[in-house]
């Protein structure tokens, strides 16, 4: 007799495991939902519907953390962990559909958590997020923080095509440096850097090109010149709509980045009672803004911002946490050549690669790199990893 654990990572691993125990082909998916266990936080949610959330949790064989004013029957607000298996989960949702205090609201949210399937999608193309999209960065910025900047659209389109050919699916053009304490670039300047690089490349790679700026002229003109992805720092805060109605209006993809403050300021001490949270928040609340514009939900990323406005603490925890964005759409991040992993790692390119993987690992669905070869040939592994 041998006894040993089980690893289960997911539902695939949780059905090849029922499988290999001979179990019938009617009664393997029901059983594998059984053993996929989740934890899904709910905050900020009336007091009074916490109490019912427990009682139903517990009703189902799961169960809710709640606080000590939960008990003590005090009125306000609070946050719960619920923990329950994907079985569990359903027959919950099922039972609070019925239940007030806009708990049918959770049951909805706990829904699309449960049923989550990302699609990103730019103008007309689809990018498959099947296995994680490798983001190639071309800067047009001699400034550039991680030293890379190019002057010459020809080195440029050089550059682009070989990112292509190693396997980047995007490649991300900037004209403007957002390294901390940098100020803002007039938009002429920028848009004088970008434009001949841009009609270059577009004319030599078939992947989306994403442009990474704020300013809507920039943009406009970006756009028209077959730029597929608006990636914005700013998140859509500068110009008050304008920029989110001009890539409504194109369909063009958009990635929402949070950071705290701007550049110039970002990395003064950065402080957050609980930075995952707060981060969530603000990019839900970006994307509502999005959708407001009839931004297409499937042509929304979001990007936690990771070197911007955060300490290393801050930013570990985000990567250990990339998944939890997921339920906002495809999620981008971005380590590389950034000032955290230099002063964890030193300036070594392995660093650069290993933190890329890692990222990948916790659920980036897009990587933001300026080492394409490296990479792609790293995620391979996180590729061969969820195949098995």
């Amino acid at each position: 007799m041998i006894i040993r654990k089980a690893v289960i990572n997911g539902f695939n691993d949780a059905l090849k495991l029922v499988k290999s125990i001979g179990c019938s082909d009617i009664i393997c998916e029901y059983l594998a939902k059984k053993g996929v266990f989740r934890a899904i936080i709910v905050e900020n949610i009336d007091n009074r519907a916490i109490n019912i959330l427990k009682q139903e949790a517990v009703s189902v064989g799961a169960d809710a953390v709640v606080s000590e004013s939960i008990s003590r029957f005090k009125h306000g607000v609070s946050n719960t962990v619920i923990f329950a298996s994907t079985s569990q989960f359903e027959k919950l949702i099922g039972k609070l559909f019925l239940q007030p205090f806009g708990l049918k609201k959770v049951a909805l949210k706990l829904k699309s958590i449960l049923n989550e399937k990302k699609k990103f999608k730019c103008k007309e193309k689809y990018i498959d997020l099947s296995n994680p999209v490798v983001m190639g960065i071309i800067n047009m910025d001699p400034f550039s923080f991680s030293g890379d900047g190019l002057t010459s659209p020809d080195r440029a389109v050089e550059q682009a095509i070989e990112f292509e050919t190693l396997g980047a699916g995007i490649i991300d053009i900037g004209a403007e440096s957002s390294r901390p304490g940098s100020k803002l670039v007039d938009k002429k300047i920028e848009i004088g850097r970008l434009l001949p690089a841009l009609r270059k490349i577009r004319k030599n790679v078939k992947i989306p090109i994403s442009i990474d700026t704020y300013k809507y002229d920039t943009a406009r003109i970006a756009i028209d010149e077959g730029a597929d992805i608006i990636n914005d720092i700013f998140a859509l805060r500068k110009g008050k709509g304008k920029l989110a109605k001009l890539i409504a209006d194109t369909k063009a993809g958009v990635i929402l980045m949070h950071m705290k403050g701007e550049p110039k300021n970002m990395q003064v001490f950065p402080k957050y009672k609980n930075c995952t949270s707060e981060i969530y928040e603000f990019l839900l609340e970006r994307k509502k803004f999005a959708m407001k514009f009839s931004i297409d939900e499937d042509c929304i990323a979001v990007d936690p911002g990771l070197g911007f406005g955060k300490n290393i603490e801050h930013n570990f925890e985000l990567i250990k946490n990339m998944s939890v964005f997921s339920t906002l759409g495809a999620v981008v991040g971005a380590v590389s050549r950034k000032r955290f992993v230099k002063a964890v790692a030193d300036e070594d390119k392995t660093a650069f690669v290993v933190a890329n993987f890692f990222t990948a690992f916790c659920g980036s669905d897009i990587v933001r790199v300026h080492d394409v070869k490296e990479t792609v040939r790293a995620l391979k592994i996180v590729e061969s990893f969820r195949e098995v």
